[in-house]
């Protein structure tokens, strides 16, 4: 039995229509009195998750229009399946200025995105959010997305990890070409900064050249808290290496524990120990005030969202026009490219394209149907099973959701001692760290 501790909690959303569940645009309590495009609604999202004391409001972000299936666009443009998306960088600043001590993730593609502009945006979100932000480390994984950025195909699996290490690397370096007490500021002998103190990095690697320094002088955590989702081998090595949480998507409650041995030997191997990353597993809580109210709303998700949109949204992260298939086969006999581990780590034995899709399709991670005490006592079963160390939840009604969680889960979770009562630390690395 594990000791009992506070869990940390997150939120992953997007900046679109229907970040995670096909069709949540369309359910009635979604979006009432809002618009998800103004700043107000994001707003909103923000002080609830802060009233609800959450570690972080974390944004997936894609460069892609899901195109695969049926070889067409059109289906997720009329169905709104993760698109349009529009850039959650530009919510950061405003998102910073209503909390005081909600922390805010940011996904950028190590594939498309040059080194400098990435380690100075994160560098200047972090003094702006006054140490809350971190970075979730992606390579990207679709040919449509590399098709945005002028590539004719996403480059091999293994290769975009390989450029990746050398990213971050960098990054790094950029993040310490000011040592920590450059910043004199001494007015009246006129020194800004310490000459001395501020580095060239002259890089030359493999992938990438930068002279350097960076034009950000240190932020208060130094650099970005790093994130990343990788679940194959390679992703996982990378995650090992580089991560300080990990997002973790596991298909079923079995298959956690697993995961977590898989990362611990990765971690092992990078000479780092479990307790130097934390794991949040990614969950679907669908809540009520009662578990048949609970229930009614489940079946309202699944109403709303079309068996074509959650294909569609399968065949973009699978890279594989999912039309051709015959929606009852067996996934076991599937060979598809893509997001290696993906089907592996989410499908059970014997299950259809079809069931998968559906699954997937009204929002990712492990469902929870119930009442705050049912899904928390779901949550607590869980996180002995994965010896995680908290949970990304889902949306499927935005802002209902996030309500509930904030207004149901939340009080049930502080009761038994699963939850902080108040935030511990401004910095977000600390309090992952705690």
């Amino acid at each position: 039995m594990r000791e009992r501790r506070a869990l940390h909690l997150a939120l992953i959303t997007s900046f679109s229509a229907a970040p995670h569940t096909i069709g949540q645009w369309r359910l009635p309590r979604s979006y009432r009195g809002f618009d998800f495009r103004r700043l107000d609604y994001w707003e909103h999202l923000a002080r609830t998750l802060e009233r609800g004391l959450f570690d972080m409001m974390f944004f997936a972000d894609a460069y892609t229009l899901h195109e695969a299936y049926g070889a067409s666009p059109d289906a997720a443009i009329r169905g709104a399946v993760q698109y349009p998306r529009m850039d959650p960088f530009t919510l950061i600043p405003a998102l910073s200025r209503v909390t005081r001590r909600l922390g805010f993730g940011v996904t950028a593609s190590t594939t498309f995105l040059p080194p400098y502009w990435v380690a100075r945006h994160f560098a200047s979100l972090d003094h702006v959010t006054e140490g809350r932000i971190a970075w979730n480390v992606v390579t990207s994984y679709s040919d449509a997305e590399a098709r945005q950025f002028g590539l004719d195909a996403i480059p091999d699996h293994d290769a975009r990890y390989d450029r990746a290490d050398e990213y971050v690397e960098l990054c790094r370096k950029l993040w310490a070409s000011w040592e920590p007490d450059a910043m004199v500021f001494d007015r009246e002998a006129g020194i800004f900064a310490d000459p001395v103190k501020v580095h060239r990095v002259d890089h030359d690697g493999k992938w990438f050249r930068c002279a350097g320094p960076l034009h950000v002088p240190p932020s208060p955590q130094g650099h970005p808290v790093i994130i990343q989702a990788g679940s194959s081998p390679r992703g996982m090595q990378f995650a090992a290496r580089h991560a300080e949480v990990v997002f973790a998507v596991p298909g079923a409650t079995a298959r956690m524990s697993e995961q977590r041995d898989r990362l611990d030997e990765a971690l092992a191997a990078e000479g780092r120990g479990p307790g130097e990353i934390k794991v949040l597993w990614g969950v679907t809580p669908i809540l009520g005030t009662t578990d048949a109210e609970a229930e009614a709303r489940r079946q309202e998700i699944i109403d709303h969202a079309s068996a074509e949109g959650a294909l569609v949204q399968l065949s973009g992260h699978l890279n594989a026009d999912l039309s051709r298939w015959p929606a009852d086969r067996p996934l076991e006999e599937m060979e598809v490219s893509g997001v290696r581990g993906y089907i592996g780590s989410r499908f059970a034995p014997g299950e259809t394209l079809a069931g998968l899709a559906k699954r997937l399709g009204t929002g990712v991670g492990q469902h929870i149907t119930g009442s705050a005490a049912t899904v928390a006592d779901r949550l607590e079963e869980m996180d002995e099973a994965g010896r995680g160390d908290g949970f990304m939840f889902v949306t499927t009604t935005l802002p209902g959701s996030v309500e509930d969680l904030v207004d149901l889960l939340v009080p049930e979770l502080q009761r038994r001692g699963r939850f902080r009562t108040a935030y511990p630390t401004t910095l977000l690395r600390e309090r992952f760290r705690a």
